[in-house]
């Protein structure tokens, strides 16, 4: 962390406001950053955090009477985003914007022009020089700078992408915003990111860092600005302030903790039996769970846990290899088979696969379950407004509007309503991919619950999650997946996340060598 006596302040907001067709999403927010410090952003999905970002880009202009300085001299607002890199802000958004089919050197260049006009020659030698020399500055100049993109793990391409937010602004980076690059991080692959980040905060750039993992504050941030309903909180000391009063802050209430599991296989009805299941990645996996059981899905990136979750509803055919429910073999050619024998699933990206952004909150409930509104040869409308509006009050989504399109909610909401929309099916078997991927802590703790609740009502869980110790508080059992096969199904009585990291990355005799 920065120790300088008095870090000089690269970015001053004052009174910044925005307000979208009469709703306000931001209400006079004051941030400050320092040179050589990393900054987090935290607050709520909905809290205004994104809106904040986007105002800081030139993307959203802010309401009048907003004032910004950087390096102590006053910005012209509005700005347009194509100012923002030459003023020194630079910004790396969660999908990280690169082109997986194109080299590291091309992702590079190509917002560029490749350096070239209309009839002058492209100097790839000397692009491939300037490549490597940039992700050196990051501690990586192993990269080769001709390796597609789409080939690097998670971890290196977020790398790549900072390395290159940084050299759009030449030598004039002042301010780097990072937005959540780890939420799709496993926390072993999130230390080579943080290693990375260290190194752009000695150069003396502020780093901005938006986050809802509370846990990688204390090691890697030196304060925190607190937002929750667009308006400042606090600004406080990383060092200074514990992880319950970083909760009150952000929630605005104490939050309770994980709903733990007993740690013990289920003696309930077998729901679920998976034998020598082989896929693309997959390679003879196997495993059983049972009524009202939790098993933890534990592995890394390309372990082929996504792959199970989509064979297991029905997205993906098998290569061999049989799946049984309650008793009977099942063979699933398409979603809609497995949602025929109560198989439920929340996948990982809910944009993408969990809701249809552009229907209503209450269209994306009813999706699933309509057939239950049809009175004779109608559709009861009022039957399903009443039913719509009951769980939107259960689970809690914000805000209360049916009419409301699925994409302008928060990430947090976005995932009550899949959630919500599956659960309320009555499921046998349910399938949870990164549930609280992207999501604030206070809408953790309430899918958390609804995750154990699922389990509670009889239900057999599978949960795949990159955030260990909360699979271990919730699971009754642990499979650990290496390389498309199991290398590990434990109870989660004494387990602790050092044994399951090791098993993500070791194979067995590795482990009872280093085990003490």
């Amino acid at each position: 962390m920065n120790t300088a006596d008095s870090p000089r302040t690269v970015l001053t907001v004052r009174g910044l406001s925005k307000t979208f067709v009469g709703q306000k999403a931001l209400d006079a927010v004051n941030l400050e950053l320092r040179s050589g410090e990393v900054h987090a952003l935290l607050g709520q999905n909905g809290c205004g955090k994104s809106t904040l970002i986007k105002c800081l880009a030139g993307f959203h202009h802010p309401d009048e009477g907003a004032e910004m300085n950087l390096d102590s001299a006053p910005v012209t607002l509005p700005f347009e985003p194509s100012q923002a890199a030459a003023m020194g802000l630079v910004f790396v958004h969660q999908d990280l914007g690169l082109i997986p089919n194109l080299s590291i050197t091309e992702n590079f260049e190509a917002s560029r022009r490749y350096g070239a006009g209309l009839f002058s020659k492209i100097r790839w030698s000397r692009m491939r020089e300037n490549t490597t020399a940039e992700l050196a500055l990051l501690g990586h100049p192993d990269l080769d700078p001709d390796t597609p993109v789409g080939r690097l793990p998670i971890a290196q391409q977020t790398i790549v992408a900072i390395a290159r937010a940084l050299s759009s602004a030449g030598e004039g980076a002042k301010v780097l915003v990072l937005d959540e690059p780890t939420a799709a991080l496993p926390d072993s692959e999130a230390a080579l990111l943080f290693k990375a980040v260290r190194r752009v905060v000695d150069r003396g750039v502020a780093v901005l860092y938006v986050t809802h993992k509370l846990e990688e504050l204390a090691a890697f941030a030196d304060r925190a600005t607190i937002l929750r309903d667009g308006r400042n909180v606090e600004t406080v000391d990383i060092a200074d302030t514990d992880r319950d009063r970083l909760v009150r802050l952000i929630v605005g209430r104490d939050v309770e903790a994980v709903p733990h599991a007993q740690g013990q296989r289920s003696t309930g009805e077998q729901l679920l039996d998976v034998r020598g299941i082989t896929g693309k990645r997959l390679r003879d996996v196997s495993f059983n769970i049972g009524a009202g059981e939790i098993i933890g899905i534990a592995g890394m990136l390309g372990s082929g846990r996504s792959e199970l979750a989509r064979i297991l509803f029905g997205a993906q055919e098998p290569v061999s290899g049989t799946i049984s429910v309650k008793g009977k073999e099942c063979r699933f050619r398409t979603p809609r088979d497995a949602v025929a024998r109560k198989i439920a699933f929340i996948p990982e990206n809910r944009r993408r696969d969990g809701g249809v952004l552009d229907m209503s909150v209450g269209q994306n409930l009813t999706m699933p379950s309509v057939g239950r509104f049809w009175r004779g040869f109608r559709l009861s409308k009022a039957t399903e407004r009443k039913w719509i509006s009951q769980k939107i009050g259960e689970y809690d989504v914000r805000p209360a509007s049916s009419g409301r399109l699925f994409r302008v909610l928060s990430g947090g909401n976005q995932q009550k309503v899949v959630i919500a929309k599956w659960l309320e099916t009555n499921p046998d078997i349910v399938i949870f991919d990164e549930p609280v991927q992207g999501v604030d802590i206070g809408a953790r703790a309430e899918i958390f619950d609804l995750i154990h609740r699922a389990a509670e009502r009889g239900a057999a869980v599978v949960l795949i999650s990159s955030e260990i110790e909360q699979m271990i508080a919730l699971s009754h059992r642990i499979l650990t997946l290496r390389h498309g096969r199991v290398v590990a199904d434990e109870s989660t009585t004494g387990l602790t996340a050092g044994k399951v990291t090791q098993s993500m990355y070791f194979d067995g005799e590795r482990i009872k060598e280093t085990s003490p």
